[in-house]
């Protein structure tokens, strides 16, 4: 578990390469890539992009800086010019461009690069690959707009708060929580306090950070507890464009424990956790309450599953069977082939499949679906497919 949760929180940091760089290296000589495109100015943004991207992109941007602001509340007059964002369709290009300028690996999909000089700070982005980076590089651009060296916990925890936050062509947000690192973080033996974590200069030297980040964010917002809330959006006052880390740091601590219990707190944080269900403990929960007989009970925990992981098989696959006793043979066609698509075992799908379809009448798609499982795993499905088919060819026949 610790080393996947390393590899992890290593690939995460990957990503969030661009925002630690203080210098550039530009090539010598030769065209820029992207150099050619149009730029186009939004109310915060100065985009570089092919025109039939540029309209999306301003649509985009503009809906994740308003959701950003919706929480922080920075001014906007206080930047210094518009946030730049630079798009490529082009892989090669969109490496060559971030490699002339950063040291190391190129991050894939979307990469902030941070620079001392304002006007060469710039969100890049390769378009059709970006969906897995550019939610959480576009929060760190937003955040290091308004706070050059913000607290890393803030950073990296509404980073990965706003990792599942999605605009859709016409700039309509849609954000559902996400608790990706729940798992990682509930199975530590021991959690740095909420004071630790927040005095944290140094990330890369703590065990699962960007999770204990988010774990911190998490509780602050939805612990049900107003004055931990007020406490945070009180904090984010604090912050100034001209601190160090260290400072934006003590500045943030002092204002939250001014209000705060910070022992109190530790425990709250703690039980916070503790009253969250991951991902895996909802399925765990899903099948008890199956296996126990309990159908409503089961469908609606699996429908919370899917509000954490809807690219999940599991959820889906049960959500299935549950349609399936139902009687509702198009639910379970559709769940089932769900699961199928996230990756559910094809041979036990099938087979699922088959008798749903024998059940609404399809007799000899049933059969051949039975054949197909079979021949995918004749050990666990061979001899249930034989009795199957054989039946089936009975009732075929009697009509």
């Amino acid at each position: 578990m610790r080393l996947a949760n390393r590899h992890i929180a290593k690939r995460l940091f990957l990503l969030l390469a661009g925002t630690v760089f203080s210098h550039a290296l530009f090539a010598q000589g030769g065209p820029t890539p992207g150099a050619e495109f149009p730029m186009i100015r939004t109310e915060h943004f100065e985009i570089r992009a092919a025109p039939e991207d540029a309209r999306i992109l301003a649509l985009q941007m503009e809906g994740r800086f308003a959701e950003f602001n919706r929480v922080f509340r920075f001014f906007p007059g206080q930047l210094t010019g518009p946030l730049r964002v630079r798009a490529f369709r082009d892989r090669a290009q969109y490496e060559s461009y971030v490699a002339e300028r950063i040291e190391g690996e190129v991050p894939p999909g979307a990469v902030y690069l941070h620079f001392a000089q304002a006007e060469l700070r710039e969100l890049v982005i390769h378009l059709g690959n970006e969906a897995g980076a550019l939610p959480f590089q576009s929060f760190i651009q937003f955040l290091r707009a308004f706070v050059p060296s913000p607290p890393v916990w803030i950073r990296d925890g509404f980073g990965v708060h706003f990792a599942t936050l999605d605009i859709d062509d016409e700039g309509r947000p849609t954000h559902r929580e996400n608790l990706a690192w729940l798992d990682a973080v509930k199975a530590m033996r021991e959690l740095p306090t909420p004071e630790a974590i927040m005095r944290t200069l140094a990330p890369e030297s703590v065990e699962n950070f960007p999770g204990l980040a988010w774990s911190l964010v998490s509780f602050f917002i939805n612990s049900g507890n107003e004055n931990y809330l007020r406490s945070l959006t009180e904090s984010f006052m604090m912050l100034s464009y001209t601190n160090t880390a260290e400072e934006n740091v003590t500045a943030v601590v002092n204002r939250i424990a001014m209000w705060n219990d910070m022992g109190l707190m530790a425990r709250d944080h703690l039980a916070y956790l503790g009253s969250r269900s991951s991902f895996i403990e909802l399925i765990a929960e899903g099948q008890a309450a199956y296996i126990g007989g309990r159908p409503a009970e089961a469908e609606e925990i699996f429908r919370r599953a899917l509000r954490i992981r809807a690219d999940h098989y599991a959820a889906w696959y049960y959500l299935g069977l549950l349609a399936y006793n139902a009687g509702n043979t198009v639910a379970a066609e559709r769940y089932y082939r769900m699961a199928l698509s996230f990756g559910a075992d094809t041979a036990s799908v099938l087979y699922a499949l088959a008798l749903n379809a024998a059940v609404a009448g399809r007799t000899a798609e049933a059969i051949e679906l039975l054949r197909q499982s079979a021949e995918l795993a004749p050990e666990r499905f061979g001899g249930r497919a034989a009795v199957m088919i054989y039946r089936l060819d009975n009732i075929r026949e009697r009509r």
